[in-house]
């Protein structure tokens, strides 16, 4: 598997002595405390790429985030070593064509600082900040067949094709990206793309950012310092918004954080007390291996706040995409809230 290609990306006894603030396993307790609002909001990677863009219909359905030099950061850079498992998040549909595009176009997905994806996943408006020769990519743009048209703020917009067209002809089609990059919209900070204009249009005007929306900026602070995570609704799972991400270091001391709105404080408390047994007694379908076997150390805190939050966590053993592909996989809600197994999620 490429990187990025995850799409369809993954807190004993001392845990009792701090009970008034964490839900932990072996502790005997039936109810998770609430979590202290202390009034500050963390500037994390993730709510700084959620505030700047608006807040609308389409950019609130489906998110991805990839903390890219975050990421980079976590291999050991051997000339051996293999790309880390989470780089491309933020960045799907560029993802698996990233060591060709900074010479077809002058864009380098993977030299971006962060990147978001927002909308639709099959038609998502993706962001890319970072440091960008415009020149470079102007210059290579326009040898693919773009035009140029010039924007206030040195933005320059580049457009092939627009409202979702296609041309398998055409050498980004060659490569995967069938109407991606139908529109590009490029600054020395920023480049922003999609497949229309009207959809790069709409994630950018609004009356608010997304990251001020409740529920999906009360997912965004829960989530906290992630190099890579998701937000999204999945009826399958529960009828409010939830987040999956991926935080600290590489390998097995990477923490999987689960953060899940709920429709009252009663139902929060039920979602953090059941965590830690359902990972003990519940087993991956798409494994077939228990996920005791996969996470470790699970824990659980009551955030509350206007969208009811749970913050449920584990230690990684295994991959760390492992709770993104089980929400892919549609393996993700017996886990989470005990419901019965999907019969169509079977062992790779």
């Amino acid at each position: 598997m490429k990187p990025g290609r995850s799409h369809a990306a993954r807190w004993g006894s001392g845990a009792c002595a701090v009970l008034s603030v964490v839900v932990a396993s072996g502790c005997g307790t039936s109810g998770a405390a609430k979590g202290d609002d202390d009034g500050k909001r963390p500037r994390t990677a993730l709510i700084t790429a959620l505030s700047r863009v608006q807040d609308t219909h389409l950019t609130r359905d489906w998110i991805e985030f990839g903390d890219v030099a975050g990421v980079r950061s976590r291999s050991d850079g051997g000339s051996g070593s293999k790309p880390d498992p989470l780089l491309g998040y933020g960045e799907p549909k560029l993802a698996d064509a990233a060591a060709l595009l900074p010479d077809l176009t002058g864009i380098d997905p993977f030299a971006a600082r962060t990147a978001l994806s927002v909308g639709y996943p099959l038609d998502p408006v993706g962001f890319l900040y970072g440091s960008f020769n415009t020149t470079t990519i102007g210059s290579k743009l326009r040898k693919l067949g773009y035009t140029k048209h010039d924007l206030a703020g040195g933005e320059t917009t580049w457009i092939i094709r627009d409202h979702h067209k296609i041309d398998e002809k055409d050498p980004l089609a060659q490569l995967g990206i069938v109407t991606a990059l139908n529109v590009v919209r490029v600054s020395p900070q920023r480049i922003v793309y999609g497949g229309a204009s009207a959809d790069i249009d709409q994630a950018l005007a609004g009356t608010k950012p997304l990251a001020d929306n409740e529920a999906v900026g009360g997912i965004a602070d829960c989530l906290g310092q992630v190099k890579a995570a998701r937000i999204g609704l999945d009826l399958k799972i529960a009828a409010t918004p939830l987040g999956i991400g991926v935080a600290g270091a590489s390998g097995t001391d990477a923490t999987e954080v689960v953060c899940m709105t709920t429709a009252s404080q009663e139902e929060a408390e039920r979602l953090a007390s059941a965590w830690p047994g359902r990972v003990k007694s519940t087993t991956s379908a798409l494994s077939a291996e228990p996920w005791s076997n996969l996470l470790a150390q699970p824990r659980a805190k009551v955030i509350g706040g206007p969208s009811h939050v749970v913050r449920l966590t584990a230690r990684l053993t295994g991959s760390t995409r492992a709770l993104f592909d089980a929400w892919t996989s549609g393996d993700l809600g017996p886990l989470l809230t005990g419901a019965k197994p999907d019969p169509e999620v079977s062992v790779r």
